[in-house]
């Protein structure tokens, strides 16, 4: 039931016929591993955007070491896990600063909650599609603080640099996670 709750809201949030609308991608960098997102701005206020975003986020353990194989002349990697996060989050962004500097410059907070899915792949299984597609998944909620800067551009193409905290707790250990929280860099395009 959860994965077809799931799946409505992301075909509603993709398809959905609602004005005002700016697209966007970027890139995250964080404590857990580097990942891609789409974002949607859905309704603007004065000082408020809301919207929803859906990430993927590969998840590398801090103990994973590329090491050399002399034998076959490339290197592997040792303590891999193979775990990606799929965060669905409802987004508000607050601009206290709206329309009071006068540049492109516009500084903003945000909060974002959700369901996550994750994915816990075995990382012994050398075939990419027999490794993701009998993955383990599980849904679980979780959340992210940010402050970000929005750079606005002529043409509405607008650039910002996010800094967030994702919290997203876990009921029961995977992957020797007891939680998927951490820090997270993002920078992003949209229009």
């Amino acid at each position: 039931m959860k994965k077809l709750i799931f799946i409505i809201v992301l075909i509603a949030l993709g398809f959905g016929q609602i004005s005002s609308t700016k697209h966007g991608i970027g890139l995250n960098i964080g404590d857990r591993g580097a990942g891609i997102f789409y974002h949607r701005h859905i309704k603007s206020y004065d000082n408020i955007k809301l919207g929803a975003t859906i990430r993927w986020l590969d998840v590398r353990p801090p103990e994973e070491i590329p090491s050399y194989n002399y034998y076959t002349g490339q290197y592997e990697n040792k303590n891999t896990i193979s775990l990606a996060i799929f965060p669905l989050f409802g987004v508000l962004n607050y601009y206290p600063f709206e329309g009071k500097i006068a540049n492109n410059f516009s500084p903003y907070i945000s909060t974002k909650l959700g369901p996550v899915l994750v994915l816990n792949a075995d990382a012994n299984v050398k075939s990419f599609f027999e490794r993701w597609f009998n993955a383990n998944s599980k849904f679980t909620y979780g959340g992210n603080i940010a402050v970000g800067v929005e750079f606005r551009q002529p043409g509405k193409v607008h650039y910002s640099v996010e800094f967030s905290y994702d919290l997203i707790p876990l009921s029961s250990p995977i992957s020797n996670y007891n939680d998927l929280n951490g820090t997270v860099l993002s920078f992003s395009i949209h229009r």
